[in-house]
């Protein structure tokens, strides 16, 4: 009678021992799965983070390359404007000579004619 007493006791010991196993083990599996889940979260925050900031460097590139066009356009059209005056102020700056050379022309001409008249009268 002892000895089942004995064997019961160890019974129940082994029992309560499982019992308290299952519950520990129970308890880490729901400590892993939400541990689990918190990392699969921390995952899936950190792949969308990647992502965003990937998109803000493409949206900066972008427009860093139309700020780039821009300018360029700008610059051309400067350089054009530019040009264009150069061409108008040289355009000016020919038809003055030319009015100067004529004009010049125009005075040679007619002292020669008053020298061509001053000799004609002497003789």
């Amino acid at each position: 009678m002892l000895e089942a007493s004995y064997n019961k006791a160890k019974r129940i010991r082994a029992e309560k021992a499982t019992t308290a196993l299952k519950t520990k083990l129970a308890g880490l599996e729901n400590a892993a799965n939400s541990m689990g889940e918190s990392f699969m979260e921390t995952i899936l925050l950190l792949r969308e983070e990647n992502k965003r900031k990937a998109e803000d460097r493409r949206a900066e590139e972008e427009q860093r390359r139309r700020d780039d066009i821009a300018a360029r356009e700008a610059r051309l059209l400067a350089d054009k404007s530019d040009a264009e005056e150069r061409r108008r102020q040289d355009k000016i700056d020919m038809e003055e000579r030319v009015r100067r050379d004529r004009d010049e022309a125009r005075a040679r001409t007619q002292e020669l004619m008053l020298m061509i008249q001053a000799i004609t009268k002497k003789s």
